[in-house]
């Protein structure tokens, strides 16, 4: 299920509907306004334009604030939210959900508070704040029996699931555990999205990794790499592309760590995501060092500084 798919409820909700005697009750353009920036809002964050994103969702906020319409003020709070997240602007984002959990208090609305509470999740996570990412996370999670989830889980339960896996890699402690969690909830799920099944490729790759199975780390990478391509989904391609370098580094086959590298850094200049350049860039350095490349080592290095003392 794509995020576009998931968020069109609300414009289901407000098609046109027939009225008494047949007549057709039409809504006011402001509506069918709010609905099209909405829209157009989801295409461009689908694209990674994320500029464009924020300003068509802030026009939708507008409209709907000017009409009192609660569930669509809501709606334009979550995706400015995730807009900010996309963006990296953490107190944005907070200043979004605060004023979403505050409508979703309403007792037609409450039903979004998951929602709310995973992006409160993933802006913890975002900062490093692990452990404030795992207990807000907690409530989120279906209840387990053993390696199953006892019931089918829904959209909000799928994604908190994905990122306590992604928590127990950071602590390096029930990994196995989590990945295969998430592999039986998938198995379990009616969500049809590739790219949750990419982000389980990539789990296992790490796994395979860590016991120094390389061969099936990067058959796993590769399939998860074709999927987030086959889609155009530019935050996995660029997590693949990274997941490729590291793995090889750790095989110091340094030629192709600098290839994937670098294509991973091409990708998250793209999408605007200076902490990830950095971060590539950084093993970037140690590669390059590796391959006896001292002058661009060197040159790295001196961005690095240049970027941190920003």
């Amino acid at each position: 299920m794509t995020r576009r798919k998931i968020i069109s409820c609300l414009l289901l909700l407000c098609l046109v509907v027939s009225g008494c005697g047949g007549n057709v009750v039409t809504r006011p353009g402001v509506l069918l306004d709010a609905e099209s920036y909405t829209s157009g809002g989801l295409d461009a964050f689908e694209e990674a334009n994320w500029n464009s994103a924020q300003l068509l969702f802030t026009r939708a906020l507008s409209l709907y604030q000017g009409i009192d319409d609660q569930q669509g003020i809501l709606y334009s709070h979550i995706n400015l939210a995730e807009v900010a997240l996309s963006r990296r602007k953490y107190s944005t984002v907070e200043r979004h959900l605060v004023v979403a959990a505050d409508i979703a208090k309403k007792a037609s609305l409450q039903q979004y508070q998951g929602r709310i509470s995973l992006l409160y999740a993933l802006n913890a996570l975002q900062q490093k704040k692990t452990a404030l990412a795992e207990s807000m996370l907690q409530p989120l999670l279906p209840e387990f029996d053993g390696d199953n989830p006892v019931t089918i889980p829904d959209t909000i339960q799928i994604a908190a699931i994905a990122n306590r896996t992604k928590i127990a890699f950071v602590q390096k402690q029930g990994e196995q555990l989590w990945t295969l969690r998430y592999a039986n909830a998938l198995k379990l799920t009616t969500i049809n999205n590739p790219d949750l099944n990419a982000r389980l490729l990539r789990f296992q790759s790490s796994l395979m990794l860590r016991q120094g199975n390389y061969r099936k780390a990067e058959s796993s990478l590769q399939q998860a790499l074709s999927s987030y391509k086959k889609n155009i989904s530019r935050p996995g391609i660029a997590a693949t592309l990274s997941e490729f370098g590291m793995l090889y580094m750790k095989q110091e086959r340094w030629q192709d760590a600098s290839d994937y590298l670098n294509r991973s850094i091409v990708v998250y200049r793209y999408l605007g995501d200076i902490n990830k350049i950095i971060d590539e860039t950084e093993s970037l350095v140690v590669v390059e060092t590796r391959l006896g490349n001292l002058e661009r080592s060197n040159k790295l290095k001196q961005w690095l500084v240049e970027m941190k003392n920003k």
